[in-house]
């Protein structure tokens, strides 16, 4: 099955916006109608149910010599693909020091040359004044160490194994699994899970307990521009949420139609989830987890809902801190599993008040299928 179809898009439809940020500023104004729930503005005393014994085996995934090809080939001709980049300052220590790590033996000066001409013509990052984001060329790809470049990108993956040992001898924490992970999990994907654990066989994550969209994408990169961590997030839920024409509406020109903008996020949350207070409820499988750059005024005086344009990345939880998201709208970010503290982290960089909001999709409020777009290939 192609990848387009796992991302519950199509070609003919052919995505978000900088490379730190999951979308495009929308307009729209949405407002949740419930109660308002507070903030949480640090994770060290959410809680979890599943007591689970957890092998964490962490790998490195880099991009792969062939999608580096694709994205300089495809990207000349179609605009959704972005072209390989490189983000870095303007400053001639920061240049030398790229083409340093980069090049090839012999080739730095060739390499800093080509930096130093794209710098007269990049744009400036949005939420980086100083910095400028580098378009590598076929020239300049010529120029460059591949493995390096790959390093570049590199991220965790946290591969993880769960022991059946225990879910053997406790049949209340097994019924409390399955209860949390069936709606994410096909009735065949439930029976290999539970003949695995009554041969008492270790369960892999990746392959065992993620839904059918995650478990295609994880430790993958792709080409497009976008999709992003809204459409990552959603679509660990159902792909349906993700191609629904009364949800992903809005096609961005230059960007893969794929893409979730902050407002079409927003809408979702308010029709097919419902807030909890993760101080005060654990958390379960398939959470989502979103994380808001709070402005400072409303955290020393928070009155009214907040809005939807303070949404910066979104997760999706997993079970003992871990979790599955893509970890922006750029390809050079791929899907993995990684820990909430990384999440908050990484975030916590972008962010003066980091604030976050768990989410429970209401099985209750789930509606038939939605339209079918009849001129989408994947139908």
């Amino acid at each position: 099955m192609t990848i387009g179809r796992f991302l519950g898009f199509s070609l003919a439809h052919i995505y978000c916006a900088t490379a730190l940020f999951c979308s495009r500023p929308s307009y729209a104004v949405i407002q949740f109608k419930s109660e308002v729930k507070p903030f949480s503005y640090e994770i060290s005393n959410f809680t979890d149910i599943l007591q689970l014994v957890v092998k964490d085996d962490i790998e490195t995934i880099k991009m792969p010599l062939e999608i580096m090809h694709q994205r300089l080939t495809q990207s000349v001709n179609d605009e959704t693909v972005e072209p390989i980049t490189v983000m870095l300052g303007s400053a001639e220590t920061q240049i030398s020091a790229m083409a340093e790590k980069l090049a090839i033996k012999g080739k730095e000066d060739d390499l800093a040359a080509y930096i130093h001409w794209q710098i007269t013509q990049a744009p400036k990052v949005k939420a980086l004044p100083t910095a400028r984001t580098i378009i590598i060329n076929r020239e300049a790809f010529n120029y460059i160490d591949h493995e390096a470049l790959a390093e570049l990108y590199a991220k965790p993956q946290h591969n993880l194994t769960i022991d059946v040992a225990a879910l053997k001898s406790d049949p209340g924490m097994r019924r409390e699994l399955f209860q949390q992970v069936a709606p994410f999990l096909s009735v065949p994907a439930r029976r290999i899970l539970q003949r695995k654990i009554n041969k008492g066989e270790a369960l892999s994550v990746n392959t065992d307990l993620l839904p059918e969209f995650a478990r295609s994408m994880v430790k993958k990169f792709i080409t497009y521009r976008g999709p992003n961590c809204f459409h990552a997030a959603l679509a660990f839920q159902s792909p349906l949420l993700t191609s629904s024409s009364q949800i992903n509406v809005k096609r961005e020109v230059g960007y893969h139609r794929a893409m979730i903008n902050y407002d079409e996020l927003w809408r979702v949350l308010n029709q097919e989830f419902y807030e909890i207070e993760p101080e005060k409820h654990n958390l379960k499988f398939g959470d989502m987890l979103v994380l808001f750059d709070v402005p400072a005024n409303y955290v020393r005086k928070p009155e009214g809902p907040p809005d939807f344009h303070w949404i910066r990345h979104t997760a999706t939880y997993l079970f003992e801190g871990y979790t599955f998201s893509k970890g922006s709208k750029s390809p050079n970010t791929p899907y993995s599993v990684r820990t909430l503290e990384e999440e908050w982290a990484t975030w916590k960089h972008f962010s003066k008040n980091l604030g976050i909001k768990v989410y429970r999709r209401s099985l209750k409020a789930i509606k038939p299928q939605p339209p079918i777009d009849q001129m989408d290939w994947i139908y």
